[in-house]
Parts: structure tokens; sequence; C-alpha cells
């Protein structure tokens, strides 16, 4: 069936168009067809407070784990390994002092060994009882090894004591055990993760620390803090000068890993002739780039728009014997058709197979994406047409991309026939996809279409979202189809489908516009219900509404609930009130509310005064008008062009056009106003 079909003539309900319901059918193992042998033991949840030591000890020996065997390779017996399986077991319950004991009497009697004390220690840092863990690890009655001081590091590290884990490293010497790499990785993750945005420079102390201290750190230790710098906006040439000094400072030579970090801060710091030099530079000391260094690359290239050198660093993977993978174009071809070069995005496709790859879904579903945005669709059907010739199956992305275009344009009538077409190709729509077509018929006026095709979502097996209705309700506001919004929030809600507060906002915004404020004050209270608080939108839209409804007293005391909630009125909201008591004559109060106001940046914004003396104006006050602005000046806000002319237009509204014209003469010459802006007011 063709995409391009013509539309139908008539279509009286177009939801009749739609395909039959197809529930998959998804199939279920029963319970009770489980074979015993396969089911899971029952875990333990607590072992008892009476069980000793000594009856464990009776029990069949648990396998040894890696960490039960020390250094030297021999185990310390079944007794030994029972004995850590126990401390472990009563740790991971929450009862380290019951382990404790366990150890103790087990010490006394001389079959403590150092798993069962690297089991505890374990143990003390789980629970977070540090003190003890470190108390417990100075002093080990057996020679501790790396495991017994590994469980202290991580947990002081975790809680950015890296000071206190250094000389955790001195201590361990001292008793003559030798740290291991993994140590330095977690103390430099550490130093790397710490905030403010300076972690990266803590990183470079710690790792001239640890060297200073004759630590035998490798590539990856040096590689974790090249990636700090560049990726926590430090300077770039701080990396390259810790790059040049890995062989000479730390002993160790970079690899690719570390030439592809400095080459990602150079890429963030847009250097691209220094890219080029340190490319080079990675050949000649015999560490050629990789597929990582161009894709790091090609991403930085296609997000700055510099296409023209995507194909220069593209020529150049081959040279050095890289084959640019599928990723690596789909990269690129979002990139290009993000900058709106659609024609670099098809010659780049149709290049693809000379590189020896076939273009996917995910490449063809960018330049499709591209075509529609920018409203090509012949093109766009060329290339769907290009796809079914070179065997590329269309999916669910490929589908929702031309139900959004159609809708976008308003050809809703088509979307029915795409829709069939997706089950066609073993597709089925999804909650995006409903939601885009309930989006088009709303948008379309077709308002009793998108709740037909809302209705039927759950039947199709796609349950609706609170976008999808959300959307749906809105279409029914702007109806004024009030009775059938209430009816389908209170089946969303029935649904299991919670309101936000947008959904909230869109019902309370339509009520305040028809001068329904006691409904929309009831749904205001019926979203903290529900479990959803008003926000900035739902009070301000409220109060704008109980202001022009002339119920400024019941506007104020909204104001005062959001204060008292420890939410800040904005400009907007104030200015509704102070418009509503400025209609009223109550000018005083509208002084008396802007002194109270704390916020200098909003006490100090013209809108706000020039919604009071617009009100005033309109109401045939220019004279009180030109008295607030005198309070305008006062209160240290400068009238604007918006002020003068709202004056201006009074005056002449009330027959003062001498005046006005005098006014607007005078501000002219002062530079406060330009002539040809009142033109569009009639006033000259």
């Amino acid at each position: 069936m063709s995409l391009a079909a013509s539309q139908p003539n008539q279509s009286p309900m177009l939801t009749s168009l739609l395909p039959p319901p197809t529930v998959p059918v998804v199939s279920k193992l029963s319970s009770a067809s489980a074979s015993p042998k396969t089911a899971k033991p029952t875990r333990l949840a607590a072992l008892s407070t009476s069980t000793s030591a000594t009856a464990l000890a009776l029990a069949p020996a648990p396998a040894a784990t890696s960490d039960d065997a020390p250094p030297g390779g021999g185990g310390e017996g079944a007794g030994a390994g029972r004995l850590s399986a126990l401390i472990r077991s009563l740790c991971a319950a929450g009862r380290t002092a019951e382990a404790a004991r366990a150890l103790s009497a087990a010490a006394a009697r001389g079959g403590a060994g150092v798993v069962a004390y690297n089991a505890m220690v374990s143990g003390y840092c789980r629970a977070g009882q540090l003190a003890s863990a470190r108390r417990l690890a100075a002093s080990v009655p057996v020679p501790p090894n790396a495991y017994t001081y590994f469980p202290v590091v991580r947990a002081l590290c975790a809680r950015g004591r890296i000071a206190d884990a250094l000389s955790v490293l001195d201590e361990m010497r001292r008793r003559g055990c030798a740290p291991i790499p993994p140590m330095y990785h977690v103390i430099l993750e550490a130093a790397c993760s710490r905030g403010g945005g300076g972690g990266f420079r803590s990183a470079v102390r710690v790792l001239q620390d640890l060297h200073g201290r004759g630590c035998a750190l490798d590539v990856g230790n040096c590689n974790l803090v090249l990636n700090a710098v560049c990726d926590q906006g430090g300077s770039v040439d701080e990396a390259l000068r810790l790059l040049r000094d890995l062989p000479t400072s730390f002993g160790c030579d970079p690899d690719v890993v570390s030439y592809n970090a400095v080459l990602k801060g150079l890429c963030m710091a847009k250097r691209w002739g220094r890219v080029q030099d340190l490319m080079e530079e990675m050949v000649r000391v015999g560490c050629p780039p990789n597929v990582v260094t161009f894709n790091t690359l090609i991403g930085y290239l296609c997000r700055n728009g510099l296409f023209e050198r995507v194909h220069q660093v593209l020529a150049q993977m081959v040279d050095h014997g890289c084959t640019p993978d599928i990723r690596m174009y789909a990269t690129v071809l979002d990139g290009v058709c993000k900058e709106g070069h659609l024609e670099v995005a098809h010659e780049i496709l149709d290049r693809m197979p000379s590189y020896g790859l076939k273009p996917n879904v995910v490449c063809y579903n960018t330049v499709l994406k591209g075509l529609c945005s920018a409203e090509r669709w012949e093109q766009a059907e060329e290339l769907l047409a290009e796809m079914f010739d070179n065997d590329c199956p269309l999916d669910d992305v490929t589908f929702n991309i031309l139900v959004d275009f159609f809708c976008q344009n308003g050809l809703v009538y088509r979307v029915i026939e795409l829709l069939e077409q997706m089950l066609e190709h073993g597709c089925v729509p999804d909650v995006i996809t409903y939601t885009t077509v309930i989006n088009g018929f709303c948008k379309e006026g077709l308002i009793d279409e998108a709740v037909m095709l809302l209705k039927s979502m759950a039947a199709c097996g796609c349950r609706p979202n609170t976008i999808s209705y959300t959307i749906v309700l809105k279409g029914l506001c702007s109806a004024e189809r009030w009775v059938d919004a209430e009816d389908l929030m209170s089946q969303m809600i029935e649904q299991g489908c919670s309101p936000n507060p947008v959904t909230f906002n869109t019902v309370i915004n339509f009520l305040c516009k028809k001068g329904l404020v006691e409904q929309a004050i009831e749904l205001l209270k019926q979203m903290l219900l529900n479990g959803c608080s008003p926000d900035l939108i739902s009070y301000s839209t409220v109060i704008d509404g109980l202001g022009k409804a002339g119920k400024t007293d019941e506007a104020l005391e909204l104001l005062n609930v959001m204060v008292n909630k420890g939410m800040s009125p904005n400009t907007i909201i104030y200015s509704s009130i102070a418009s509503a008591l400025s209609k009223e004559g109550r000018i005083n109060r509208v002084i008396q509310m802007f002194d109270n106001i704390q916020d200098v940046t909003i006490r100090s914004d013209a809108v706000l005064y020039n919604a009071v003396i617009s009100s005033l104006c309109k109401r045939g006050g220019t004279d009180r008008a030109i008295e607030f602005l005198a309070y305008m000046v006062s209160s240290g806000c400068m009238p604007n062009e918006s002020t003068y002319t709202i004056l201006i237009r009074g005056l002449a509204s009330e027959g003062f056009v001498k005046e006005a014209q005098e006014m607007l003469t005078e501000l002219c010459s002062k530079g406060a106003l330009r002539k040809h802006f009142m033109k569009h007011f009639g006033i000259v």
C-alpha cells in the first residue's frame, strides 16, 4: 500500500478506519511447573542469638571464595572457613557485636586467621563503623594482607577522606604489607569525583603524592586523572603537561587511552590544529589512533558543524587502518541533519557501501527525520523507497517519524493508513505513536476522534500515559466541553494514571478563562488530594482568574497561602492582583502590597507598575496614574517606553489630546521615547 495514497473524501469517524486491536500473546510460566531442583533455596533471614561458633563449625563447610585463600595460596582449614562465613552472615544481618564476640572466642582458642579478621574489618566498614574497622585493622594479631586494609581504604574514600586513606597506605608498609594497584585506583577515583569543579587538581596532587610514597602506578591510574582534567573543564594545557610527564614523573608510558583523553580535551577547547599535531605524535611514538580516537573527533566536529573536517577524518581512518563502523556513520548523519545539510547526509548514505558498510535503519531514520523536519516530503518518499530496495526493514521509529510529520501538517487521514501499514510491517503502534495521532486529531479539531482513539488504546495493548490524557483534556477544553473534560479526568484517575501539574493547569486555565473560578479553586484542592502539589502556574492562573472576576480579597488570600507554603510569587502574580485592585480604585492597598514585596528584582520591575498605570488609565483615572508614576520613581523603578505610551494614550482617550502631544514632544526631545513608536498606537 503506497504511503502517498490519496485522502478519502469523507470520514465521519476516522477511528472507524483503525485496524482491529492486536494484543500480543505473552506466555507465562506457571510457578507450579518449576522443577524443585531448580528452585532457589530459602535464604536464612537471621541467625539465632543462641547459635554459637562451635555449633556452626559442625555444619558442612561452604565453598571457599577467592578472598578466603591467603596470599600464600594455602587454605586456613575448614574450621577457619566456617568462622569467616559466620562473621559475614552476622555482619550482613547487622549483628556486628555478635560477629566480634565469635571472632574473639575463636581467637582465644587460636582458631582465627587473617581471612576471619578481614571479614570482620569488612563487616564493620559495611555497617558504617569505620572507627572500629580501623582499630581492628591496626591491631590484627596475625600478619595482615592487602585485603585487611582494602575495605578501610574504600570506606574512607567513599566519605571523601582521601588524606586518611593515604595514611592507611603508610600504616600498611610499617606492618610489612604492600598496597595493591586497585587501592590507588579507588583513591584517585575519589579525588577525581570531588565536587566544586576542582576535583582534577586534587587528583593530580594525589597522583604525585602516591608516586612520592613509592607506589607503583600504572598507566590506568594516570589515565583516570587525565580524563578528569579534560572532563571537568580543566586547562587542556594542564592535561598536555601531565601527558608529557608520565614517563619521567610517574614511570609509565602513555597509551592510546591517554592520548584519547587529551584529544577530547583539545576538541572541547576547539583547538583543532593542536588535535592534528597530537595525532601525528601518536603515530610517531608507535601509539596509532584507534576507532575510539576517531569516534571522539567526529562527534565533536559534527556538534560544531565542521563537516568538511569530518570527510578528512574519515579519510584518515583508512590511512591508519581503522574502518569506520556503523555507529560512527550514525553520529555523522545525526550531526549533519541537525545542521540542515540534508544533501550531504544523503551523499554519506550513498558512500557507505564503498566502505563496506550497509546503512541500517538507524542511519535511514536519522536522514528521514531531517527530511520530514524540513518538510521535504518527496525526498522522504524516495528515501523510503530506497530502504525497501536495500532490504532495510522499517521499524517503530520510522513510522513514528512519519506519523509525526503527517500530524504536524494536518494530514490526519493519511495517518490512519499509516497505522494499518505499521501492522503489515510487523510494527505495533506504541504510546508515542498513539499520542502523536491524538495530538494531530486535536489540532484539527477532531476531538471525538481523539477521545475514541484514547479509549481504544488499552484494547490495542497500549496504555495511555499522562501526556495522552492531557492532550485530549486540552482539546475538550478548547471545544468548551467542560463536562466531558471533567468525566475524562475522573476516568484518568480511575485507570491509575496520575494527573501531573500540567494536566491540572490545563483544565484550571480553561475554567478561569470561562470565569468558572469556583470550579478552578475546587480543582486546586483536588490537586493536593491526588498527591500533586500546585505549582507557580497553578496559583498564578487562579489568582488572575479571581482578580478578573472581581474577587480581589480571595486573590489576596490565595497569595498568602502561596507565601505560607514557601513559594515566591512572581511579577505576573503581583501584576494580576495590582491590576484588579486598581480597577476597584484600591490604590492604597496596591501600594501596601508593593511595599511588602521582599524581592528587590520584582519591586524594580516596570511591568508591575505599568499594570497599575494601565488599569487606572482604562477607567479614566489618568490623574491618579500620574500620581502613581511618582510613587514608581520614588520606589527606585524608572519608567520605560511602555509606561509613557500608556500615559499618553490615557490622556488622549480622556480628550486631553494637547497635553498628550506636549508630553510626547517633551519625551521625544529628551530621548525617552521614539516618535515612530507612537504611530503604532494612532496618537500621531
